[in-house]
């Protein structure tokens, strides 16, 4: 799987959201601008789109990239939220101005909370900024839990 694919993808929903549209792999390949190998390797569990094609896919689908990827908000990371708003990582640092490196240090956890920071991703990612603060507390959170395994007890 694509390293920019998105976590959580669920192969089944993108399949019963289609065809409850009542829609072939063809239609919805040309409807989204894909390759209908591509659905159907997604629908399969072949591949996981990126979050730029999900977020095209759901939205010929009228439903939300969310409703694909059932992931519960109280265990979104910032890369899920960024996800969820249809952006790869650099294309979401190049609309931020800053460099993929430094939103990938934030995503991970390694960045300190920062609010003015927060606030443009809150608005890049159509979120209030209280989810952000959530996702990114939860980040470092992951993050040190991490580190703490390494430390002798």
């Amino acid at each position: 799987m694509s390293r920019s694919a998105v976590r959580g993808f669920s192969a089944a929903r993108l399949r019963r959201y289609r065809q409850a549209r009542k829609a072939t792999i063809e239609d919805l390949a040309d409807a989204a601008g894909v390759s209908p190998q591509a659905i159907s390797a997604w629908e399969n569990g072949r591949a996981a789109p990126t979050p730029e094609l999900l977020a095209r896919v759901a939205s010929k689908l009228r439903i939300t990239v969310a409703d694909i990827v059932p992931i519960p908000d109280d265990e979104l990371s910032l890369s899920d939220r960024r996800a969820h708003a249809g952006l790869t990582q650099s294309r979401a640092a190049e609309s931020l101005g800053i460099s993929a490196t430094l939103l990938g240090r934030i995503e991970k956890g390694k960045k300190e909370y920062d609010l003015s920071r927060a606030q443009q991703l809150a608005d890049l990612y159509g979120v209030d900024v209280d989810m952000i603060e959530r996702s990114w507390q939860r980040d470092r959170e992951r993050r040190k839990a991490i580190a703490t395994r390494f430390e002798d007890s």
